[in-house]
């Protein structure tokens, strides 16, 4: 590529430094003449984008390829021919996020928005019955519709005795008028009051809303949860040898991983609709979690296993502590 011409003033025009030669010695932008042609623009560009590429390549290539590789990479202080753990997280949970909500978006058209809804938060491992409950009494007759016991049938008749009311007020209103030992209490009459009285103000279908807010919320919640990885660590390793920052910059590896493999089965179950993608995209996160235990804190690959199915254990129990926070966050705002 051809340079562009230098200026014949030797004064940085950013800092006023004085430069001897092309590149200021202080801030190192190049002394060259400031009209610069559409083709010297392009070029410049052009050469940014594969100097990132080369970086971002590299990043990739080793994070894909060689678990706990990067992790023991930074720590050791070879840190420049790799993107930043943060940029590198930054970058690819946008991708990812942008990507998943794309192809549910596309998804929804194909195949109606309830079936997507559910569909949505069975793959972050939500029981459907629990779903089923943030859908409202609609969803909660169906979560009990298979139920063949007395509480089941029970809980079946007072949904579907509900479903048709439309609001609190009437809520209560009925429940008045029943017979003591047919009215609801306690925790059951507060649920219940609460799933109508969301349905009144969103409509019936009150999981695709609450489904749309947890995606939109998904990123803010994967901050909470990667601390908390970082955390479960720390107690699992001498905390003598390691600190916190460590576990944290091996946390956010993994969670990029696990991003891009999350994001490349999505897109293939998108084309070919099979589950199949999924299943192995779970256990190529569980695979790399040993893989990367076992080479960044030298340990053997049996204590990696065992450490890998605790963390793998509770960082599933938090998540699942945090969505239900999470839905009654979503309640709270509701009412």
């Amino acid at each position: 590529m051809k340079t562009q011409p230098l200026r014949k003033e030797k004064n940085c025009l950013n800092c006023g430094t004085e430069v001897p030669e092309r590149y200021c010695t202080h801030c190192g932008q190049e002394n060259t003449v400031q009209h610069e042609t559409f083709g010297h623009l392009v070029g410049h560009f052009v050469a940014d984008i594969f100097h990132y590429d080369s970086q971002f390549l590299t990043t990739l290539k080793a994070l894909l390829v060689k678990p706990g590789f990067l992790t023991r990479e930074y720590m050791a202080g070879r840190r420049v021919r790799y993107v930043n753990p943060i940029k590198l997280y930054v970058f690819v949970s946008f991708v990812f996020f942008f990507g998943v909500l794309a192809l549910n978006s596309s998804h929804k058209e194909e195949n109606g928005e309830d079936e997507m809804a559910e569909e949505t938060l069975l793959n972050t491992g939500i029981g459907k019955d629990t779903i089923r409950l943030a859908a409202g009494t609609a969803g909660l007759k169906k979560a009990f519709e298979n139920d063949s016991s007395a509480t089941g049938r029970r809980i079946e008749e007072l949904a579907t005795s509900m479903n048709n009311v439309k609001s609190a007020r009437e809520f209560d209103s009925l429940q008045q008028a029943l017979p003591d030992s047919q009215r609801l209490n306690g925790v059951a009459r507060k649920l219940m009051r609460r799933m109508v009285e969301v349905q009144h103000k969103y409509g019936k279908d009150t999981q695709a809303v609450i489904v749309e807010m947890f995606q939109h919320n998904l990123p803010k919640l994967m901050f909470i949860l990667l601390p908390l990885f970082a955390l479960f660590m720390k107690w699992m390793y001498d905390r003598k040898k390691w600190l916190y920052a460590d576990h944290a910059i091996f946390a956010i590896h993994l969670h990029t991983f696990a991003f891009i493999i999350g994001l490349l089965a999505s897109i293939l179950t998108a084309i070919f609709h099979k589950g199949i993608f999924l299943t192995i995209c779970y256990w190529s996160i569980v695979i790399y979690l040993v893989l990367a235990l076992r080479n960044n804190y030298h340990q053997s690959l049996v204590k990696s296993l065992f450490k890998s199915i605790f963390l793998l254990g509770i960082y599933l129990l938090s998540a699942g502590i945090v969505f239900l926070g999470f839905l009654v966050l979503i309640f709270g705002i509701f009412l």
